[in-house]
């Protein structure tokens, strides 16, 4: 086996955590014992990730009793075991093994071909007939006595020791195997065997049954095997005779045995099977019976966890006939569906989420979003019910619209609409906040449910916000970002419109991006982001015509229509970052630039800061310039302490276009990825969580270039 260090920090990252996800997926197996579905865990994909990773960082990760289930054998004699993980413990296991696969691959041999990358069973069969041709005429034909239910865990954690250091692997594996199992009204752990369904099982059958290959190899002997299902062809009887001996002692070192009943030396011109071909003189005929196939179970069936599920759906004959090997290993393996080429010859390119196909009606008053999915509840007098596992928009009795709930993240309501206990209750424990503000986008409140899931990441939160020298080091790039890109923005439109002023402004913030370095402690680096902000709107105010009234940014309330549309674009904003800091496990509430009071999300405050310019400026700029809204479209404050207000064909607009540019593609510029806005705000709120858990050095703010 070559040597290469395998960490925890491998397993744990974004990429290979999602790389898992999307493999879990595909193979579209049923839920486990909590009954969480594939559907259900993808809806809170990214938290679901994020909470496994940091039940790993903190050691408190345990993994869900397994759901021991029984299908009937293809051979129509006896029932096969299969023991299911949930679809959280399948994804780590296959983050896991993703992981393990290349270092376990470099010392596995030649003749072993079962869920390898580039090997198939076409390739064994090959050997088979290619061993014939040269005289090899006489087969062992072996089978394993209860494989799976034999492994010695003892034995196998000595071998993977062999290859993994690090203890938190260790220990994820050694919980796995030591898992509780549910089998009707019995619960009870596994002392030893494999569980047949787990996505790990099939890289440490192989690398258990390895010393097997080794010794074989070592006696010159001619061996291909297919997980525990192999044969050794010889030249001559004799040598078939002392091949099985040889085999039963090495097996018998294993803590295994073989199975005299399906044992047997036999030649070519008698005939044999082995991975669906039939064998006979010179002639391989791929044999055509019935295959294993994935199973499914709907919710009710598991809630009951029967021991007997349902009859199997029918397998059409091509699929039958391309089904691959027979033995127990793969059986169960396809039978809780995991297939050979489930471990690729590389890494695979990492894929965003589809985006849910939106439902749309003329003058809908709420609009779906591809990411942070938002239900935007905009009219007076709506009513937001809910019906099974869909929201219902009403008004007057009148059904508007009804969209599927799985497809809503977060829920906005503006103005005196209503929303029903029944659906406040289900937004609860769905974990879907619902925010209420006032008709021109006042923030009034959230409805919002408590978690103490993430309590040990809010642990590290409060003693990084008690680290002035890591607030600063923080703050100073947050404050970096925000005015770099006010910069790009600058100097983009002074190329589109030339405005020179936009360009001497860029200058002078460059200046002030300069000194940042130098700065040792908050009030400076505040002192700092004041100034370059008074630069920036001073210069938007110098190139927008003088009917807007934009003089500067004014706020509590705002006194012209560019003040009104930034600030109703910040709130909306605001509250995309505020879930998804909520989504990921941190606490809203603490900051590091900015300073922490009662009922202030200080941490918002600092995540929204280098998101403004580039997402809600850019989108009023648009409008302004292009003339798509004009002033007479707000109603201008008559009276003091009043705000400039949109109206409501104003308000559609922007909450359109914001969305659009929320979902506008760009190419992430540090990770390269192709993303959307609303994916990096979630990307770089991710990022804060590693920097703030020590898993990476420092925070890097996104800049657009």
């Amino acid at each position: 086996m070559v040597e290469q260090t395998i960490t925890i920090e491998q397993v744990l990252t974004d990429r290979n955590l999602l790389q898992a996800w999307y493999k879990v997926r595909a193979n579209k197996g049923c839920a486990g014992i909590d009954r969480e579905t594939i559907a259900d865990f993808e809806s809170h994909l990214m938290a679901g990730l994020a909470l496994l990773r940091d039940e790993v960082i903190y050691e408190t990760y345990r993994p869900r009793p397994l759901w021991r289930i029984h299908v009937a054998k293809k051979s129509g004699h006896g029932l096969r075991s299969l023991s299911i993980p949930t679809v959280r413990d399948r994804v780590l296991q296959t983050a896991v093994a993703l992981i393990l696969t290349p270092l376990f691959e470099a010392g596995f041999e030649e003749c072993s071909y079962a869920y390898r990358p580039g090997r198939s069973v076409d390739m064994a069969v090959r050997r088979v007939e290619r061993l014939r041709d040269q005289g090899f005429v006489w087969v062992v034909d072996a089978d394993i006595h209860s494989f799976f239910d034999e492994i010695e865990h003892s034995r196998l954690l000595a071998e993977v020791k062999m290859l993994v250091q690090d203890p938190a692997v260790l220990r994820l594996i050694r919980m796995w195997l030591d898992a509780d199992v549910v089998e009707e009204k019995r619960r009870f752990r596994l002392h030893k065997g494999l569980p047949q369904g787990s996505p790990l099982s099939p890289l440490l059958a192989n690398l258990y049954l390895d010393q097997l290959d080794e010794a074989m190899l070592d006696k010159n002997l001619r061996l291909v095997r297919f997980a525990d299902d192999f044969l050794i062809l010889c030249r001559k009887k004799r040598g078939a005779d002392k091949a099985l001996e040889f085999t039963a002692d090495v097996l018998k070192s294993l803590r295994l045995q073989l199975n005299p009943a399906k044992t047997r030396v036999i030649d070519f011109n008698q005939g044999f099977r082995f991975l669906g071909v039939e064998f006979v003189r010179s002639l391989a005929i791929k044999a055509k019976y019935p295959a294993a196939i994935p199973t499914t179970f709907d919710l009710q069936a598991l809630a009951q966890i029967p021991a007997q599920p349902t009859s199997l759906p029918e397998e059409s004959a091509e699929q039958a006939e391309a089904s691959g090997p027979k033995s127990e290993l793969a059986l169960a393996f396809a039978e809780a569906g995991i297939e050979p080429d489930d471990f690729p010859d590389r890494v695979e390119q990492v894929l965003p989420l589809e985006p849910p196909v939106e439902e749309k009606i003329d003058q809908a008053p709420a609009e779906l979003d591809p990411r942070l999915r938002t239900l935007y509840v905009l009219e007076h007098g709506y009513v937001l019910a809910k019906e099974s596992e869909r929201f219902v928009l009403k008004k007057r009795g009148k059904i508007i619209q009804r969209i599927p709930a799985i497809k809503v993240d977060q829920i906005m309501i503006f103005g005196n609409a209503q929303i029903t206990t029944q659906t406040m209750n289900f937004c609860l424990q769905a974990k879907i906040p619902i925010y209420l503000l006032s008709g021109h986008g006042r923030f009034y409140g959230v409805i919002d449910g408590f978690s103490t899931d993430p309590v040990l990441l809010h642990r590290d939160q409060f003693k990084r916000a008690d680290d002035p020298g890591f607030c600063v080091d923080l703050a100073r790039e947050l404050i970096r970002g925000k005015i770099a890109n006010c910069r790009v923005i600058l100097l983009r439109y002074a190329r589109k419109r030339s405005l020179p002023g936009f360009s001497a402004t860029a200058d002078r913030l460059q200046v002030i991006l300069a000194k940042l370095g130098s700065v040792t402690e908050l009030d400076g680096l505040r002192g700092h982001e004041g100034t370059a902000a008074r630069l920036y709107f001073a210069a938007l105010s110098a190139a927008l015509d003088p009917d807007w009234h934009f003089n500067g940014r004014t706020r509590q309330p705002p006194k012209d229509p560019v003040n009104a549309m930034l600030s109703y674009g910040y709130t909306l904003l605001y509250y995309n970052i505020y879930s998804f800091l909520r989504t990921r496990g941190l606490n809203p509430q603490v900051g590091f630039l900015h300073p922490i009071r009662a009922g202030h999300p200080a941490l918002v405050s600092d995540m929204i800061e280098e998101f403004r310019a580039i997402i809600v400026d850019t989108v009023v700029l648009n409008l302004v310039f292009n003339r798509r809204l004009t002033p007479a479209l707000f109603t201008f404050p008559d009276a003091a302490g009043k705000g400039c207000l949109l109206s409501s064909r104003a308000r559609r607009l922007f909450i359109r276009e914001l969305e659009k540019k929320m979902n506008a593609p760009i190419k992430h510029p540090f990770s390269g990825v192709q993303l959307d806005y609303r994916r990096c705000l979630e990307h770089q709120i991710h990022h804060l969580a590693s920097v703030i858990q020590g898993r990476e050095p420092q925070y890097r703010a996104m800049v657009l270039r």
